[in-house]
């Protein structure tokens, strides 16, 4: 049975019978020039290059998704010696294979079986999060704010070897990891996997008369940065800006993303509800009665808020003011709408004269009851809680006993309903 046609596979190998077809130099200049460095240029400078073109090729600021993800696909490969050292002999078809800086044909064979690949794999740093507290009038109107930062960064004296003398742990003989054996009793043990405390989960000791003066033989150093972020119009709350490789960087690793998360502060009139604005406002009741004119702060200057003519408004009435919400984020020439709770506000017992009553009698409309006069009138009063008297007390507690003394209640269920008496 035959798998392959033209003979064996692999006939540019180990001097194959196949035929031999000439080999294409690689490309191992394209992505210095997608970073506009040279390949002189050191890792930590091709990491500060990186940031400065995200800031202005981020798709949040209006680049290219595709550009940007092959900056950053060369970022990544550039700033990683490893990675670099492959790129350097094999181009990019070294980098997609999992080959490393000393392949040679024989890794054919990894590369069929799966292996080569996850030795490769990027790995970053965690993810910062930083909440930003920003007003509603900032989120209508758009603003840019500043941050500082505390992060940890690649000492560029020694580019994060920590020294010019390092050499592998013999302890964990590199591995950054050892295995302990712990004798618990007779014929028991205990095995367990820890970092290495020879080397402090590092693999390598550096030599303390070659360390570097800078970082101190830690290979990372303290860096307080300012990051602006432009707040965009409309951004909802908890809106996230991702500011790529701005986290923290460590040996070996690619920098982690800053996450600003955007958390909305309270307003004294104004409450959000996605785009529209929500306030409530009081007016008296001749207002709700007559019509109502009144003057709102709003983001962008103040605006007159009124009702037309004949608009009756009653107590927990809303009423609905178009394009007066925030600004969509997408499209901040749309707006949602601003929502007019209403409360009505009515006159203190004695405000109206008996001329007045007359009056109002007279415009408002509905028919007055005509109650006999030969029946005894009673006042109905304001209630207050001084109306509350021990002999009324008592009468509530003479009900109870009697709801006790009730045959026709015994047996039965008894439900409690709870409230308050006012």
């Amino acid at each position: 049975m035959s798998f392959f046609s033209g003979g064996f596979p692999f006939g540019d190998f180990f001097g194959g019978a196949g035929p031999s077809r000439p080999k294409q130099e690689a490309n191992t200049t394209r992505f210095y020039e997608l970073l506009g460095v040279d390949k002189s240029t050191s890792c930590a400078d091709i990491k500060k290059k990186y940031r400065q073109l995200a800031k202005t090729m981020h798709p949040d600021k209006g680049g290219d998704p595709k550009v940007f993800a092959e900056i950053t696909h060369a970022s990544e490969i550039l700033s990683d010696p490893e990675k670099r050292k492959v790129y350097d002999l094999h181009g990019e078809e070294g980098i997609n294979q999992g080959m490393s800086a000393s392949s040679g044909p024989t890794d054919i064979f990894d590369l069929l079986s799966g292996r080569g690949r996850d030795a490769n794999e990027s790995k970053r740093t965690s993810d910062t999060n930083f909440t930003l507290k920003v007003s509603l009038e900032d989120l209508y109107n758009g603003a840019t704010k500043k941050i500082a930062i505390n992060r940890d960064r690649i000492c560029s004296s020694c580019e994060g070897r920590g020294g010019s003398k390092v050499n592998t742990c013999s302890q964990c003989k590199g591995k950054k990891m050892v295995t302990k054996v712990t004798q618990m009793g007779p014929g028991m043990y205990s095995q367990t996997t820890g970092p290495c405390d020879l080397c402090r989960g590092q693999g390598k000791i550096i030599d303390d008369e070659t360390k570097c003066k800078t970082c101190k033989g830690n290979q990372i150093v303290k860096e307080r940065k300012i990051i602006e972020i432009t707040v965009d119009k409309g951004a909802p709350n908890h809106h996230k800006y991702n500011f790529h490789g701005e986290s923290d960087e460590a040996p070996g690793l690619l920098p982690g993303d800053l996450i600003v998360i955007i958390e909305e502060k309270e307003h004294e009139v104004f409450k959000r509800k996605k785009a529209d604005l929500v306030m409530t406002k009081k007016i008296s009741l001749k207002e709700a009665l007559t019509g109502y004119s009144f003057v709102i702060n709003h983001f962008d200057g103040e605006k007159v808020i009124q009702n037309n003519p004949g608009d009756i408004v009653k107590p927990g009435d809303v009423r609905t003011v178009e394009e007066l919400g925030m600004p969509l984020m997408r499209t901040p020439y749309k707006h949602g709408n601003l929502f007019v709770y209403f409360e009505v506000e009515f006159p203190t017992p004695g405000s109206f004269t008996l001329s007045d009553i007359k009056t109002l009698k007279n415009v408002l409309p509905g028919e007055v009851d005509m109650v006999n006069s030969d029946i005894k009138a009673h006042n109905c009063i304001v209630f207050d809680k001084s109306h509350v008297t021990e002999n009324h007390t008592a009468i509530h507690s003479d009900y109870k006993e009697d709801d006790e003394d009730d045959p026709r209640l015994k047996g039965a269920q008894q439900v409690k309903c709870s409230g308050t008496i006012f």
